[in-house]
């Protein structure tokens, strides 16, 4: 399988994690996972991003406490609210944003409550959960959980207060009116969104590792640029770069993808 092959030689360039997304008709990102997480010994795994509040809590409690115990410990879950798509909407009507944000916190409650183990009960809204002996799973390897971050929209104190309560932030930037397409987006508004988390999570008395997820694409062309910048984030509190491509359409996406990874990260 293709994405286990790119697994394999990320894992060999140095990188120090993998990702897949969900679509709801397409390619499994977990099994795609899974077939890496057989073939490497060192890398994450992980998505970039599961839509939590179209799936049922305890079905994804299953598959990445699974995933984890079948690679030992190296599962990472990236969860938001998902942008709506012709490849969403073809599938499942749009329930309206308010009803998707509480989707996600109780999914959360959820997810979050089941990896802690039995005996286990959620009174919600919309999911509700018993206490049950029935077949019960092993728990992941990654205590107390594994290891989960989520989108949070800056200056949007109920989306960072979400992201504040998980392992790390995937920073997600008001767009200004009028503006079309992808906009990079400075160093400083990284550094102001880094310091925004940390102090969230202290008011609201989280402690303990974060992580501050940086997503773009680096320039093959100029290394020496990717490092700088790497470096600059660094400082500003960024703890990942994901390098990522949603705007080429390559004619051979393997290949092109092959090229990236073997170029290696652009460690500071």
């Amino acid at each position: 399988m293709e994405f286990a092959d790119l697994a394999v030689a990320a894992e060999a360039a140095g990188w120090d994690a993998v990702f897949g997304w969900e679509a709801l008709w397409g390619n499994d990102p977990w099994i795609s996972l899974t077939a890496a997480a057989m073939r490497t010994e060192r890398i994450r795994l992980g998505t970039m991003l599961t839509p939590l509040p179209r799936r049922k809590p305890w079905d994804l409690a299953s598959t990445t406490t699974t995933l984890d115990r079948l690679s030992n410990g190296r599962v990472i879950l990236g969860v938001g609210m998902g942008a709506l798509h012709p490849g969403w909407l073809a599938f499942e009507r749009d329930q309206g944003r308010r009803t998707r944000a509480e989707l996600f916190d109780e999914g959360l409650d959820v997810l979050f409550g089941l990896w802690a183990g039995q005996p286990f009960a959620y009174d919600g809204k919309h999911y509700q959960v018993q206490p049950t002996d029935f077949e019960l799973p092993l728990p992941p390897v990654q205590q107390p959980r594994i290891t989960t971050w989520c989108v949070g929209l800056q200056g949007a104190r109920k989306s960072m207060a979400r992201a504040a309560r998980c392992d790390g932030l995937l920073p997600n930037f008001p767009r200004d009116p009028g503006i079309e397409g992808v906009v990079p987006v400075p160093v400083e508004r990284w550094a102001d969104v880094a310091r925004e988390i940390r102090e969230l999570r202290a008011e609201l008395g989280f402690t303990g590792n974060y992580d501050i997820v940086y997503e773009g694409t680096a320039d093959l062309s100029d290394p020496a640029a990717e490092r700088e910048q790497a470096t600059e984030l660094a400082a500003a509190g960024i703890t990942w770069w994901l390098d990522s491509d949603w705007e080429s359409a390559p004619a051979d996406p393997i290949a092109y993808q092959l090229e990236r990874i073997e170029a290696g990260p652009p460690r500071p």
